[in-house]
């Protein structure tokens, strides 16, 4: 890292239809540094990159590049000027090999492309920052962890100046893990500039040099690394102490049994066996791609397995989504944009969907229902702003998860199942969904929630299950686990090594 400082921005506004994104926020990013960018969901942080990047234009304010000042009025002129990102729901180009997405627009040859050069240099290119992954390989076939690593490269060929990273650990594993922040401080030997957003502060202080919190639309604080602590870093984001974030499932479950699994097995699972009392809350946890998240994905409906599911006593076949849904499960999962919500609809529309029977009349959606009833479920899960009427895509990630758990919350569901459900979600945030998760445990349904991390699992389960190479390898109640114990169990350490 030098001191010269590659990005301003002074005195940034940004106004949605009257509301303030953006207050006034100035601050640099310098060459070759790692820079933090923290704050609850709605803070400003991705209306703040959007325009560095140029997807948003910005109501006032000047942004300064290499000490002179620039207008961004599109991702092409950010893409000129070596400004990107790679987010969260990054894509490629499904039908083009991993080669070819890495150079596309920037191809040997011009018009008549050189495809034995391209594919020299993006060989050189993941032999220099260390990425295995063979390039002639289609896109439609690369992991999430993949496609991320990938569209790294991707940027780092076209030269960038700066890359933004939005949340860029969420769904890899710990191996993946170091292998991205190699290739971080890779970036940083060749003087290109990192913003780095995460809500995983272990990580920020591992990898930043220095952050910047923003708060309400303004900058909290700039920290320089020797200042991040956990304590500091959570009372700048959300102006409470670390101890009023914390949550801890004191035990809801009654005698009852909910759900019963016997011998439950699917592509790369082994079988397991568990049962979930009503109110109890049972934590499944273990590495990213072990083989916890196909526990989901069965009792969801979304592949098949072979065993036996009774709920209350009663076997059912779970074939399908619509099966599960009537049969009483609620599946949250983790890809909330892909997976739960319609990004073009409304918030009402969205979480009215599972009960639009109840707001017709002749066939036809009665919209002062569907607006109060999404009011209704605004008003239980604290979602800010509160506009049933404004698109989905528009809020805050901590408020579209709060929109996934809003849609199943009047469906009367015997068993949520909650996959990663605070991936990507600020830390003030979390606190809110756990207290909602542990309030649909004390209602008397049975809770799954399967994360990879632990000490999400340590604070919201009675029970925990660890799975590992798709087995289970630990089952045993909260009390009688630790955090060390757990990870090493998600490691591949035996039980009795890991106790």
């Amino acid at each position: 890292m030098t001191g010269e400082l590659l990005v301003e921005a002074r005195d940034i506004v940004k106004e949605f239809s009257g509301t303030m994104a953006l207050k006034g926020v100035s601050l640099s990013f310098k060459r070759g540094e790692v820079h933090g960018l923290l704050g609850e969901n709605g803070a400003g942080k991705s209306t703040l990159i959007k325009i560095l990047t140029g997807v948003y234009s910005l109501t006032s304010g000047q942004i300064l590049l290499g000490g002179e000042p620039v207008k961004i009025s599109s991702p092409l002129d950010a893409h000129n000027m070596g400004l990107g990102a790679v987010y969260q729901d990054v894509e490629l180009v499904s039908g083009f090999t991993v080669g070819q997405n890495v150079v596309l627009g920037n191809e040997a040859g011009g018009l008549l492309v050189n495809q034995a050069e391209d594919h020299r240099e993006v060989q050189a290119i993941f032999d220099e920052i260390g990425i295995k992954i063979d390039i002639s390989r289609p896109a439609s076939t690369l992991s999430a962890a993949e496609t991320q690593l990938v569209a790294l490269a991707t940027l780092f060929h076209r030269k960038y100046k700066l890359i933004v990273l939005d949340e860029p650990t969420a769904r890899l594993s710990a191996g993946e893990v170091d292998l991205l922040f190699s290739l971080i401080h890779k970036f940083q030997a060749q003087g290109i500039t990192i913003i780095y957003i995460s809500h995983r502060l272990g990580e920020i202080k591992k990898i930043c040099d220095r952050i910047t919190i923003l708060r309400g639309g303004l900058i909290s604080a700039t920290l320089e690394h020797a200042e991040i602590t956990e304590e500091r870093v959570t009372e700048l984001m959300v102006d409470r102490s670390k101890k009023d974030l914390e949550t801890y499932n004191e035990g809801h479950a009654t005698d009852d049994v909910v759900l019963e699994v016997q011998n439950l097995s699917a592509d790369g699972l082994a079988p397991l066996s568990f049962t979930v009392r009503a109110g109890e809350v049972l934590g499944i946890t273990g590495p990213v791609g072990g083989g916890m998240e196909k526990i989901g994905r069965v009792l969801g409906g979304i592949i098949p397995y072979d065993g036996m599911v009774s709920l209350d006593g009663d076997v059912v076949a779970i074939d399908s989504p619509s099966r599960s849904r009537r049969a009483g499960f609620a599946l949250v999962p983790e890809d909330r944009r892909k997976q739960a919500l319609f990004p073009n609809l409304s918030f009402a529309e969205n979480v009215c969907l599972p009960v639009l029977d109840s707001l017709t009349r002749f066939g036809l959606i009665r919209r002062n229902l569907e607006i109060s009833y999404a009011d209704s479920v605004m008003s239980r899960l604290s979602v800010q702003p509160r506009q049933p009427s404004k698109l989905i895509k528009f809020f805050s990630g901590g408020n579209q998860q709060k929109a996934v758990i809003g849609k199943w919350l009047k469906v009367e569901a015997r068993v949520f199942i909650f996959v990663e459900p605070t991936s990507g979600v600020d830390v003030g945030a979390i606190k809110e969904i756990y207290d909602i998760i542990l309030h649909i445990a004390a209602e008397g349904a049975a809770v799954i929630v399967i994360s990879s991390a632990i000490q999400e699992i340590m604070s919201l389960a009675e029970t925990v299950l660890v799975i590992h190479d798709g087995r289970a390898v630990h089952s045993a109640p909260k009390r009688e686990c630790s955090h060390d114990q757990l990870l090493a169990l998600s490691m591949g350490a035996r039980s009795r090594d890991a106790a």
